[in-house]
């Protein structure tokens, strides 16, 4: 998309590349965020649910990626497009549920659009925040040879009900970019098999041990009807919407997990290392303690 676009599209972080472009803000000391993330109708909700649940993850999944940068929330707009059959009930609903969920997480909704689209239901949502004052926006691939690498809460299973259901990491990353310990920080909505790559540098491998890995029970029952495997859902499913971030080489871990849980209730796991290689241009991903073959390519669109 960045060759599709040009000059027109800058570098990141301004640019394309990160959880959210980083701005120059009016007010000294602070970086502005805009990321921008829809739910399309048959793609990221069904009639399975409510207005009220399709609202809140539109504005979760987008405070993900201000999370996911160490940033607070600020303003939004939101854009709908939907098929003329849609009820004016449905509408008011979502509305109403969206104003609630900015309203919990300090988010104004400044303006936005509705137009109607034969056959299609899409809610598209502009979100603007900021770097909390002395802090830099946690970005991607900017880990270094021997970063240690975490990710909070738990992964896989998310279908049946954490996509839409999560919290998104809004403390907890703002809290990483206080500690000055966080080189790279990225959020997870295309899986672990995919998303690792945004935390590692190019040339980097990222090393996991499966053994350490904080595989909900969700996953586990997706296990039980395909056969696949836990493994294999904590990597691919996507929507997990947790952190997974790598740390200076030289933090003291055990400081660094006394120090987050006396502030958080959140688990985190330290799930593997950040390598360095020589000589090549891609970011690759080597398993540890697993000897279950499978796939650990996550969500990947367009396909």
């Amino acid at each position: 998309m960045k060759l599709w676009l040009g000059s027109a599209a800058p570098q990141a972080p301004e640019g394309m590349g990160d959880d959210c472009s980083v701005l120059k803000a009016p007010q000294a000391k602070v970086s502005q965020l805009v990321t921008a993330d829809p739910v399309i109708y048959g793609q990221h909700f069904n009639d399975a649910l409510s207005p009220e649940q399709a609202a809140a993850k539109l504005l979760r999944r987008n405070l993900s990626d201000i999370a996911a940068m160490g940033g607070k929330p600020t303003h939004a707009v939101i854009c709908l497009a939907l098929d003329p059959s849609i009820s004016v009930s449905w509408i008011q609903r979502f509305y109403i549920q969206l104003g609630q969920e900015a309203l919990a997480n300090e988010v104004r909704i400044v303006g936005g659009d509705v137009s109607t689209a034969d056959n299609f239901l899409g809610a598209f949502l502009t979100l603007y925040g900021e770097t909390l004052p002395d802090t830099k926006p946690l970005l991607r691939q900017t880990s270094q040879d021997g970063s240690p690498v975490f990710v909070t809460g738990s992964l896989g299973g998310t279908i049946f009900k954490k996509h839409f259901d999560f919290t998104p990491r809004l403390a907890e990353g703002q809290w990483l970019a206080k500690s000055g310990l966080c080189l790279s920080c990225s959020d997870l909505s295309d899986g672990l098999g995919k998303d690792y790559a945004n935390i590692t540098p190019t040339g980097g491998t990222c090393e996991i041990d499966c053994s350490l890995l904080p595989i909900s029970r969700d996953a586990q029952t997706m296990a039980e009807k395909s056969g696949k495997g836990p493994l294999y859902h904590a990597f691919n499913d996507g929507e997990d919407f947790e952190l997974i971030f790598a740390l200076h080489p030289d933090t003291d871990l055990a400081v660094f997990l006394s120090d987050w849980k006396d502030e958080f209730k959140t688990r985190v796991s330290h799930i593997g290392y950040i390598r360095q290689n020589s000589g090549t241009e891609t970011t690759r991903l080597t398993l540890l303690n697993t000897t279950k073959d499978f796939a650990a390519s996550g969500y990947e669109h367009l396909r």
